[in-house]
């Protein structure tokens, strides 16, 4: 590969500043595999949605069948999540950026969540006959699902007082992250380095697709899959929870905070 599309490969992996713990590492793998993907002609960057959409529904499958069958799921959820994570690169590389496939990686993404909580729910039902899990399953699911309406109430109740809000979001994103990158380069003192850990890894509590798929392997891989409806059940009802009483306090007081990258 030439000097001139190694920089235009690298160009295309977003800033990870506001990204969860399991995504500071995914998309440079996936960034790795980018420019001999696009070589290949039939992989358009719907095709590759469409593609890591049908591994992780098998993933899943293993995971509910159980048995042998679910330690496949370890190689399957994260090729699964390389993929989703090289669709969006792909499209910015080749300029086939769509409508269409916004729309699908982003619903598609949302039902992976409820095939993957539905296969735990099934498996740990069979291996410890108790419903319990599956209304975890349920509620680890209704938890995700919440705190995406709140963020998008929230994106569409600003949008409503100021027209303006989203491009005030966009330039506010790039500033940002103009900023953050001198502090990440800059001399600073114990107190600021404490600070800019805290910063940078402060999302270890968040509990998002990439760390679905980590943890699941985990789970699969010590055959604990009512261990996981526990994390993600409970953890994703506090997350919604605390997002419901920030964006809140947010929109009460017209917070300039809401013009940040904003989490679900």
């Amino acid at each position: 590969m030439s000097a001139l599309e190694q920089k235009n490969v690298s160009t295309v992996l977003e800033p990870n500043y506001f990204s969860n713990w399991g995504d500071l590492w995914f998309p440079h793998i996936a960034n790795l595999l980018l420019y001999p993907v696009s070589r290949l002609g039939w992989a358009t960057p719907n095709a590759v949605t469409i593609t890591s959409f049908l591994l992780y529904l098998l993933a899943a499958a293993c995971i509910a069948t159980g048995g042998d069958l679910a330690f496949w799921a370890a190689p399957l959820l994260p090729l699964s999540y390389i993929l989703d994570c090289l669709d969006g690169q792909l499209a910015r590389y080749t300029g086939k950026s769509s409508a269409i496939g916004d729309y699908l990686d982003k619903t598609l993404d949302v039902l992976k969540i409820g095939l993957i909580n539905m296969a735990f729910a099934y498996a740990a039902y069979q291996l410890t006959n108790q419903v319990l899990y599956v209304f975890l399953g349920f509620l680890s699911c209704f938890g995700f699902l919440f705190r995406y309406y709140i963020k998008l109430e929230t994106m569409f109740g600003a949008i409503n007082r100021d027209p303006l809000y989203l491009e005030k979001s966009r330039l506010r994103r790039h500033e940002l992250y103009a900023s953050l990158e001198c502090q990440r380069s800059a001399p600073k003192s114990l107190a600021k380095q404490l600070s800019w850990i805290w910063f940078r890894h402060h999302s270890l509590f968040a509990l998002d697709e990439a760390e679905h798929v980590i943890l699941g392997v985990i789970a699969v891989c010590i055959q604990r899959p009512d261990l996981w409806l526990w994390l993600f059940g409970m953890g994703q009802i506090t997350i919604a929870l605390i997002r419901l009483v920030q964006r809140g306090e947010q929109i009460a007081s017209n917070s300039e905070s809401l013009t940040y990258p904003m989490r679900k």
